[in-house]
């Protein structure tokens, strides 16, 4: 036999089994259900039924003209029509299930849940179809086969307590149980059928994925059948409006597909933060969202980031985040991921590129990381190549780096518990923040190192970087001398100070060699760094003081002696 007639009888084979399957499907609904079920779901199985021959039809028949029309409608291809198709018919399984149990009158609370169960389990279903959640979990195809048990012995036990006029329902839900698994399942691990077929040689491999989608779309069909035909048996005559929404339900179903697509674009807009991160093999990092913000709690948190791409530039990627010291640059522990390639949308046509989401918990609890010290949020894209995971450089970002290959998101900070009550403060400003205590000293000597304990709290949580400035004017001559710095030190600026924050930091200066010996008077205030303007400060009485001063006293400088200047 030549190539041509081996190709030939592959798709006949495929015909034989396929055939015949849906003649006795046709056949059996239109002599043995159609009289049993409503016109409600005499339509939809009709409707359900006719679309699925029709993409099999087209999958066998079509010869697509580019790679988008092959995927458009190709029976193993994720995110496409038939998989559109298939998650809609599921979810309309779950979608007729709980009007049964939560319309009509079922005999008893029992069987009102089972119909609330196989309903979620079928909307579950439905997402799962589509958006393909199970590729994200581990040793899913065991999971499945658990639920599938526990369905198919829920549907016998309710099945030998049914009233007669429904027994034959539920052996038909079983019948499309068992075919479904035979599709998902049985087919799905099948090795391929290649080269021999019975006494049979062809050339190529059979058409087994046909089969499979085929097995799944015809089982799925009569458990709806066999719902509806519950449905029919326990409200022969359903109002209107339930009639009309399950026939709209199908097209809801679609138009929940439709915004779950467009619903990282939406967000990326509404709630995340932007960016605009170009990494070496065309992932672009389009924002991200840090749950809580920069001012975290408890033992963990949790980000999402937002990333374009082609689906073929996406696949096989996997991130990493560390959180980085902004001070010492030392890591504190990092977690990794594979992304998880999401879906786009079909109708969108093929130049329509999808946002993809991400998420990541991280436990910080498990790595030590401190309280109250200014952390980078870094996230750094890799690949698997062989056994060696290779980080992607970056092109071009908006955002800081902490090196050619890691990405420098945003800042964050782990609250720490407020220990201290809170004591007479010295003063109070505008902007949220109290001076709670500062010690200067009353002598000093030039040349000398001070250290001078500062304690701050806030009762806000704060976005700006402000400075704290220590003024020292001589009382007689007028000259002066500053030392200006974060209020907590470099490890936790005031953007990062919230609501309930109390905490201290010690100074640690040197008088200038040469400063003139005399009697100085000292103050403090802050002012942002941004613009240098001084923010209005008030004292404990809570009257505003001038030119935002906090007047802590003063300090006498002495000269160092001879002696002292002596190594």
């Amino acid at each position: 036999m030549n190539a041509d007639g081996n190709a030939l009888l592959s798709e006949t084979i495929t015909r034989l089994v396929l055939v015949p399957m849906y003649s006795a499907a046709g056949l059996g609904f239109a002599r043995i259900l159609v009289p049993r079920l409503s016109s409600t779901g005499i339509r939809l199985s009709a409707v359900m039924l006719l679309l699925q021959v029709l993409l099999l039809i087209v999958s066998l028949e079509y010869e697509p003209a580019s790679q988008y029309t092959r995927w458009l409608w190709g029976l193993h291809e994720e995110w496409n029509i038939p998989a559109t198709f298939a998650s809609m018919q599921l979810a309309l399984v779950g979608g007729v299930a709980l009007t049964i149990a939560l319309v009509t009158r079922p005999p008893g609370a029992l069987q009102r849940g089972y119909w609330s169960a196989i309903g979620l389990v079928f909307l579950f279903s439905g997402l799962d179809e589509y958006l393909a959640l199970h590729e994200s979990v581990m040793d899913w195809e065991l999971r499945y086969i658990v639920l599938g048990v526990i369905v198919v012995l829920s549907t016998v036990f309710m099945a030998a307590g049914a009233p007669s006029r429904e027994r034959g329902w539920y052996v038909l839900m079983l019948a499309g149980l068992a075919l479904s698994v035979v599709g998902a399942i049985v087919l799905n691990a099948t090795p391929r059928t290649c080269d021999l077929v019975g006494f049979l040689r062809i050339d190529g491999c059979l058409q087994t994925h046909v089969w499979e989608e085929a097995f799944e779309f015809i089982g799925i069909w009569l458990v709806l059948v066999a719902s509806l035909g519950v449905f029919a048996s326990r409200m022969p005559g359903p109002p209107r409006r339930l009639n009309a929404s399950l026939h709209l339900f199908p097209a809801i179903w679609i138009l929940v597909l439709l915004l779950h697509s467009l619903s990282p674009r939406l967000e990326v807009r509404a709630a995340a933060q932007p960016a605009a991160v170009e990494f070496e093999t065309g992932v672009s990092l389009s924002g991200y969202r840090l749950e809580g913000g920069p001012f975290q709690e408890g033992d963990s948190f949790r980000y999402w980031l937002f990333a374009s791409a082609s689906q073929e530039d996406y696949s096989g990627l996997g991130y990493s985040t560390h959180l980085v010291d902004q001070v010492s640059g030392d890591p504190y522990g990092h977690r990794n991921r594979w992304a998880q390639l999401q879906h786009g949308f079909w109708w969108f046509g093929p130049d329509y590129a999808p946002l993809y989401r991400q998420w990541m918990n991280f436990p910080y609890s498990r790595f030590d990381v401190p309280r109250n010290r200014a952390l980078w949020v870094v996230v750094t894209l890799w690949r698997k190549r062989g056994d060696d995971y290779v980080s992607l450089p970056i092109i071009a970002s908006d955002h800081q780096l902490l090196n050619e290959r890691q990405v420098i998101l945003g800042d964050m900070v782990l609250r720490a518990a407020a220990t201290n009550p809170l004591i007479n403060a010295l003063a109070s400003f505008d902007q949220g923040f109290t001076l709670r205590s500062i010690e200067i000293p009353a002598v000093a000597q030039s040349g000398e190192t001070l250290d001078i304990p500062v304690s701050w709290s806030s009762r806000v949580d704060s976005r700006e970087d402000h400075v704290q400035f220590l003024h020292f004017i001589h009382e007689a001559s007028g000259a002066h001398w500053n030392h200006d710095q974060p209020p907590l030190g470099l490890r936790l600026p005031t953007r990062l100070w919230y609501s309930g924050l109390v905490d201290s930091e010690t100074w640690r200066f040197t008088v200038p060699t040469d400063l003139a010996p005399g009697r100085y008077a000292v103050s403090t205030g802050l002012y942002r760094r941004s613009d240098q303007v001084r923010l209005p400060v008030r004292d404990a009485a809570g009257q505003l003081l001038a030119e935002g001063r906090v007047p802590l006293g003063s300090i006498t400088i002495e000269a160092t002696t001879a002696s002292e200047d002596k190594p």
